[in-house]
């Protein structure tokens, strides 16, 4: 791959936020969520695994746990969270009920699910454009007589936040599932099996569930008045479960941004209030980021709500008021607590646990686990497993393609070259951990499919006004190339965005692009990537960012896949 000498500015508006406070905030700081209007923050989040008649998904309890445990770690005690079976329809509608009841006028209600979707023709004429309903399937859901009741239409959410709406209350939506059926790009046929929100298209021959509405509800999404919506993709588009660095599983990668933007990540200018275009912007490059560039979050708005200006909750170092705190329910003894340690995670007397390294797992395609020869690493424990077992790397011994995760990441890869892509594979890992706290808004276009040898990719930073931009890439096998600077290049540029062009070139296969931008400019670190610059050394990459990336930087890690 090579870059094209000629760079084009142009003016992309999306936020991004500093590194300071992952790296240099004081231990003694202890942050909470408050809502800036006065009232109660409140929450009923939904997460199901565990489905009995379609196929079963590996990382909604996980997520639907993660956020439970985000907001009472920031100080929210009325949260109600249903797990697997404790989410069927009845139980549902009981506790959004309930809900409804406890809420009052200025209070923040956040509603969560993580399960699946599909879609069905609307039962309200004219609701949405194409005449497809989105649904949010539960537990018991089977397309016969009796398993139709299990399931809760997009329609009858909007019910219900109406009904909060009438109370007084804003609403944030966040619907980890996904409705249409298409991919950003296609799956190599010999990845092992990926995890998708969404089943099968079905028929029912008759449907008995009986939808909860009244004269009230809104025709449409955008009807509603005081309401923001995240959604994992849009219409026509999968969602996959996807691998987070450090996290054992699977998870969602909307659930998982959208838990880190409450502890603090999504507020952009550290001025300790997140608006809706912080929160929007955050989440949507985390999400593209981890999911490797097959997704993008949908965000949409009621139209009397400011993006720009409309805060959605505030980080303070004051804890719950006595009334709101004595207004949230008992904490539920059941499946939906998740465990909680009794010290304060943001407590100076905290211990520091020492994250446990995860074993890059290897796989030959062939199923055989004693094709590789003994591989040791510096950097990472090497495990050899089965395709079946969730591995990281798939090498194909006839090919000798190294497939992770549905692409081709490395063509044509020999048995004793493996160690760099292994160690290529920790180091992405590593980039991602980074750029999920701090990142720098960049994407990929003209789209996130596969791009062939000669084909023009356009590498796209905002947000990037008076700032220094460094820019590096890692190819599939391990290989470096510096990008920007070079040359007479302007260590910051002259507009407040840049687009740089990028002609592909061989080697093929993955390529991950690094952003990093400062007030300042990195000298020694533009120094010390020139000098990796053409060579195998991802690992000695971690530990130059480790040496010289300063607290104020940002950073963005984005990828795209060629082929020859």
């Amino acid at each position: 791959m090579r870059a094209i000498a000629t760079i084009v500015s142009a003016a992309i508006t999306l936020a991004a936020f500093s590194l300071s406070m992952v790296l240099a905030a004081p231990s003694t700081t202890t942050l909470y969520l408050q809502n800036p209007d006065g009232g109660t923050i409140r929450g009923l989040i939904i997460g199901i695994d565990a489905y009995e008649h379609v196929r079963p998904l590996k990382g909604s309890v996980a997520d639907a746990r993660d956020i439970d445990r985000s907001l009472r770690r920031m100080g929210t005690n009325d949260i109600v969270t249903l797990i697997d079976a404790q989410a069927n329809r009845a139980n549902i509608l009981q506790k959004i009920s309930d809900l409804v009841q406890r809420t009052a006028a200025s209070d923040l209600i956040i509603l969560s699910i993580a399960g699946h979707g599909a879609q069905e023709p609307e039962t309200v004429k004219g609701s949405e454009p194409d005449g497809l309903q989105d649904v949010f399937l539960l537990p018991g859901f089977e397309p016969t007589a009796e398993g139709s009741r299990q399931r809760i239409l997009g329609s009858e959410f909007n019910h219900f936040i109406r009904q909060f709406e009438l109370r007084g209350a804003k609403v944030l939506f966040i619907a980890d599932t996904c409705h249409g059926g298409g991919m950003a790009r296609d799956i190599d046929p010999r990845a092992s099996e990926m995890s998708f929100r969404q089943v099968s298209k079905y028929t029912l021959s008759v449907d008995k569930l009986t939808p909860v509405t009244n004269e009230s509800d809104p025709v449409a999404d955008l009807d509603l008045d005081h309401t923001a919506f995240l959604a994992a993709v849009d219409r026509n588009t999968k969602a996959p479960e996807v691998k987070i660095p450090g996290v054992d599983g699977l998870r969602g990668a909307l659930s998982y941004a959208v838990a880190r933007a409450f502890e603090g990540g999504a507020d952009a200018d550290r001025d300790g209030k997140v608006t809706l275009k912080e929160l929007f912007a955050n989440v949507r490059q985390v999400v593209y980021q981890l999911s490797d560039q097959r997704q993008n979050v949908v965000t949409k708005t009621s139209p009397g709500r400011s993006v720009d200006r409309d805060v959605v909750f505030q980080l303070t170092q004051q804890g719950p008021t006595l009334a709101n705190a004595n207004s949230a329910p008992a904490v539920l003894a059941t499946a939906s607590t998740p465990e909680r340690s009794t010290e304060n995670p943001n407590a100076s007397s905290a211990p520091i646990i020492p994250e446990r390294p995860v074993p890059i797992r290897l796989a030959a395609l062939d199923g055989r686990t004693n094709s590789f020869p003994k591989l040791s690493s510096r950097d990472a424990t090497i495990e050899i497993v089965r395709p079946i077992d969730n591995p990281d790397l798939i090498w194909d011994q006839k090919s000798r393609d190294v497939i992770s995760w549905g692409d081709v990441v490395a063509y044509g890869v020999d048995k004793e070259d493996l160690l760099s892509v292994i160690d290529r594979t920790v180091a992405i890992r590593e980039l991602k951990k980074i750029a999920t706290k701090t990142p720098q808004t960049v994407r990929i276009t003209p789209d996130d499919g596969q791009y062939r040898k000669d084909h023009l990719v356009q590498i796209e930073l905002s947000d990037v006004s008076g700032r220094s931009v460094i820019l590096f890439d890692i190819s599939g096998d391990g290989t470096i190339q510096m990008l920007y600077p070079i040359g007479k290049d302007a260590a910051i540029p002259p507009a407040g965005s840049l687009r740089l062009p990028l002609r592909v070139r061989e080697p093929f296969g993955a390529e991950q692009v690094v952003a990093v931008t400062s007030p300042l400019r990195l000298a020694d670190l533009e120094q010390s990537l020139l000098q990796l610059d053409r060579r195998k050394a991802p690992g000695q990459l971690i530990k130059i960012l480790n040496k010289y990336l300063p607290p104020d930087a940002r950073v963005g890690s984005v990828g795209f896949f060629t082929a020859p």
